[in-house]
């Protein structure tokens, strides 16, 4: 899929709406990443091959144990105990994802661009641990969900994979797009007694 299909994210409408309607002061802050790419990545992290290669085209380690995410140009989240999904810019998803074919190709290993399938948000704020623990089990709290840990689990009743990047705090929010539009008007909804702001990057 081309980089300007991927931009069209299908949010558009959903952000006219909003048009003029910007909080003052919100506790959070949701931008909306048409600007990243989505690679998953399957193998075998006790593979030392294929971990070596993997590290080697992105620049960065590997997350091998569960729940946690490593960041630099990229995010690569652990998902399970053979899969990943890395987050980068867009205009360099494919060029990733041809190389890591390439790297791979002798190695019992899969690569898939999902950058059409999914879209990234993040929420930044004073508020927004509060905000996502109206619709979500994990424990968000600071002590529990540290900065460069990731959890797939449900937000108001849509699956995503919540990753903690700072401790502004900044969450990332992975959701396939057949469920934004929904995602994105329930934050809307039930960040109005806090204030929200979203944005489109």
């Amino acid at each position: 899929m081309s980089e300007s299909l991927i931009r069209r994210h299908g949010l558009e409408p959903f952000l006219a709406e909003l048009a003029g309607s910007d909080a003052m002061d919100p506790g959070t802050t949701v931008s909306v990443r048409a600007d990243l790419g989505h690679i998953n990545l399957r193998g075998s992290a006790s593979d030392a091959g294929f971990v070596a290669s993997v590290e080697q085209e992105l620049g960065q380690p590997l997350p091998v144990e569960p729940n946690t995410m490593s960041t630099s140009q990229h995010h690569v989240c652990w998902l399970g105990p053979d899969e990943w999904l890395i987050v980068t810019p867009v205009a360099t998803a494919t060029k990733l994802a041809g190389r890591l074919e390439h790297a791979l190709s002798s190695s019992h290993a899969a690569v898939n661009d999902s950058s059409g399938g999914q879209i990234a948000l993040m929420l930044h704020g004073a508020k927004c641990r509060e905000l996502l623990a109206m619709g979500c089990t994990l424990d968000l709290h600071p002590r529990e969900f540290r900065v460069d840990h990731c959890a797939q689990t449900g937000l108001a009743r849509a699956n995503v994979l919540v990753a903690l990047v700072d401790d502004a705090p900044t969450f990332m929010i992975v959701v396939r797009r057949s469920f934004s539009d929904y995602l994105c008007r329930w934050l809307s909804h039930a960040g109005r007694d806090t204030g929200i702001l979203f944005q489109n990057t």
